[in-house]
């Protein structure tokens, strides 16, 4: 059984935001795919789209910051972690801005970017492997149970105080997370820009 408290943050590493960034940039190539737009385009005007994707991705560990604090917050996984705030914020910043023609496109969009902040959790903790060493979530919210996978795929800091913060446990752990989720992207954006070729070409190729 899972144990409320402080103690607890020594079990419950968080992924760090190297992770949840990728996350946010892969919702952007996503919605690119889905773009006429061409990533040929001045930088800036993917700018807007990327910077809140990236920030939604990352939105979720925003409970760290409610009192008592950073960086031991016994709150951090709570409410913020869940589907249902996942979809109160996605609807209402589709409200506030489409960053895709559509209202329900938008909040797809929305919700894939903080929803990937979830899902990186879920297999985030102490150990490597099917070593069920991951926190929970409450995803369900208010209702209190929470889930959490057997399976971990990635090694979190931790966050107990500013001395584990700045360790060299924490050091691996990020190092970790740039290389896995960079050559993740890497992949991602090799086959992305292979798939948009071949879809340019087959739009381009001469009716018989």
């Amino acid at each position: 059984m899972l144990r409320a408290g402080v103690s607890t943050l020594t079990l419950c590493p968080m992924a760090s935001p190297i992770a949840h960034s990728f996350a946010g940039f892969w919702t952007f190539l996503a919605l690119r795919g889905r773009s006429k737009t061409r990533l040929a385009a001045p930088w800036r005007h993917y700018l807007p789209q990327l910077s809140v994707l990236i920030l939604l991705a990352n939105l979720a560990d925003v409970d760290l910051l409610i009192t008592p604090g950073f960086p031991a917050n016994p709150l951090h996984r709570s409410f913020t972690h869940s589907l249902t705030v996942a979809i109160l914020v996605a609807l209402a910043l589709s409200c506030v801005w489409r960053i895709t023609p559509g209202f329900r496109r938008s909040a797809t969009i929305y919700f894939t970017a903080y929803g990937s902040h979830l899902l990186i959790d879920l297999f985030t903790g102490l150990k490597l492997g099917w070593t069920n060493t991951g926190y929970g979530l409450p995803l369900f919210w208010p209702w209190p149970k929470k889930f959490s996978s057997p399976l971990i795929l990635i090694l979190g800091v931790r966050h107990k105080d500013f001395a584990a913060l700045f360790s060299l446990d924490n050091v691996w752990s990020c190092t970790y997370e740039l290389l896995t989720f960079g050559a993740s992207t890497v992949v991602a954006f090799v086959a992305f820009v292979l798939w948009k070729r071949k879809l340019k070409s087959k739009t381009n190729r001469p009716a018989p």
